[in-house]
């Protein structure tokens, strides 16, 4: 977004710091959290306020791996990389409870539940639970004949679910603050957009509506407007709106689901939420054209779309208490992405990307925020490397 000459403050205050870090949600906090843990100097630079993007927009599911299955995931990456990936996101649960992630209100340890309704997935989910039990990971079948009692079974749509039995939810609100509040040390500069970056070649100047920040490194945490500031990620980093809404049932007793779920390979999901309300989000697949897009807003086909699976796999009576969106930032295959970036014809090589988080920045946005502190310090290896989409 441009900002104009009259938006711009005429005396700017002036900042100096070791890392700069653009982007105030999951991932922005979480990567000052780590630098404020190494006594780094740090700043955050949040376009709005912290949370304002996906980070405060999403479901609130911590899962263990993706929406997708584990035998899926194995065939579309590697059986390794999808081990990888479901300990890194068990790592990322664990690192936010260390936070004190359980202490916040809407916390809740709930197991997710991936739903087949058909095949191919009902087979998908009994070779993943195979291959998840063989990888060391906890993880149940459940039939309808045993399932609970809740609105999504009564339907009789599910052949069966797979359960992560460690998941949890929570509202991503509280997440952000949590986040927010862990730090100390590091200033978080709300409304403050950075509209242009400069550097000498040894020192880069970030510029924005009300100050100036001058640092050694830039860290860029902005995932889905990623492009907006470094156009070399345009095309690797794809905007992917996801819409939601939140109903109350007829009788509270239908408010309560007893799984965070996920049905149509994560197409589309569903959980209890505060106040005897239901989540319902996805449809995007059936709409993807338009949903490339970063606009937050929400479509009447997408809305409908999800009032037609309520009706479909809860109940007929409803009402809707609150309709959104969040913007995503995709990556190619699904993994996110960290590396070094050029921003035009800048010289400078400290300025870092770390998003692509594809939908799971609460299941991964820590751990892979902090990952990326250290690779751009450390020179830690990475398997997120911004490298693997160079072309030969």
């Amino acid at each position: 977004m441009t900002v104009s000459l009259w938006q711009r403050t005429p005396t700017h205050s002036t900042e100096h710091c070791d890392v700069a870090i653009i982007g105030g949600g999951i991932s922005g906090l979480s990567a000052a959290i780590e630098l404020e843990s190494r006594g780094i100097n740090a700043i955050v630079l949040e376009a709005e306020y912290t949370g304002s993007k996906a980070s405060g927009r999403n479901a609130g599911y911590l899962i263990r791996g993706a929406a997708e299955n584990y035998a899926l995931a194995s065939k579309h990456h590697s059986r390794d990389t999808a081990h990888f990936l479901w300990d890194w996101t068990q790592k990322n649960l664990d690192g936010l409870k260390a936070l004190g992630l359980e202490s916040t209100p809407s916390y809740s340890q709930r197991p997710s539940c991936i739903v087949s309704l058909s095949e191919p997935e009902h087979t998908e989910l009994i070779e993943s639970q195979r291959m998840l039990v063989e990888d060391g990971f906890a993880a149940e079948l459940i039939t309808p004949e045993d399932a609970p009692s809740d609105l999504l079974w009564k339907s009789n749509k599910p052949t069966l679910g797979l359960i992560n039995p460690t998941d949890a939810v929570c509202s991503p609100i509280e997440l952000v603050g949590l986040l927010g509040t862990a730090l100390s040390a590091t200033p978080v500069y709300e409304n403050a957009e950075v509209f242009r970056i400069e550097d000498d070649g040894n020192r880069i100047a970030l510029r924005t509506r009300s100050l100036d920040v001058i640092a050694s490194r830039v860290l860029i945490c902005t995932n889905a407007y990623a492009d907006q500031l470094i156009p070399v990620l345009n095309g690797i980093i794809t905007p992917n709106r996801g819409q939601m809404l939140a109903i109350k049932t007829r009788k509270k007793s239908d408010a309560h689901l007893e799984f965070a779920y996920y049905l149509n390979h994560g197409s589309e999901y569903v959980r209890s939420a505060p106040n005897d309300q239901i989540i319902f989000g996805g449809a995007r697949t059936y709409h993807e054209v338009n949903e490339a897009t970063a606009s937050d807003g929400i479509s009447d086909e997408v809305q409908s779309h999800l009032e037609h699976f309520v009706r479909e796999l809860l109940t007929d009576e409803f009402e809707i208490t609150a309709r959104w969106s969040g913007t995503m930032g995709f990556s190619p295959d699904g993994m996110p992405i960290i590396g070094q970036v050029p921003i035009h014809t800048l010289s400078n090589r400290n300025i870092w990307y770390c998003g692509g988080l594809t939908g799971h920045g609460m299941s991964m946005g820590y751990q892979t925020a902090r990952h990326a502190v250290s690779v751009m310090l450390d020179g830690d290896l990475t398997r997120f490397s911004l490298d693997r989409f160079k072309s030969d």
